[in-house]
């Protein structure tokens, strides 16, 4: 029937939730640096922000600077875990190195 009321189960089940995104391949970083990963592996997005990593494990999105996600890849190895634009790009303004979005 229903879960008790401080139940962790959710009474909507998971494939109802158009609201959050599950990504099986993604690497979150904490800063523009590629060497500060806090985490590789499975997330799920939810519409506040919030990333579900395995575990059940929540991380806020005050702690993540970017995502890269690889889900569409088929060749692993491809992956370039180096940014090779260093913030700059044709739309960027380059006296401080800010793409248009201000990163």
């Amino acid at each position: 029937m229903f879960p008790p009321p401080f139940s962790r189960e959710s009474v909507v089940p998971d494939g109802a939730n158009p609201l959050t995104r599950a990504y099986q391949d993604v690497i979150v970083y904490e800063s523009a640096d590629p060497d500060d990963v806090l985490y590789e592996g499975p997330i799920v997005v939810h519409a506040n922000g919030w990333l579900e990593l395995e575990g059940n494990r929540l991380l806020s999105p005050s702690a993540v600077h970017h995502i890269d996600i690889y889900d569409d890849e088929t060749d692993p190895a491809a992956r370039s875990d180096e940014r090779t634009d260093h913030g700059g790009s044709d739309t960027g303004n380059d006296a401080d190195r800010t793409d248009e979005y201000g990163f």
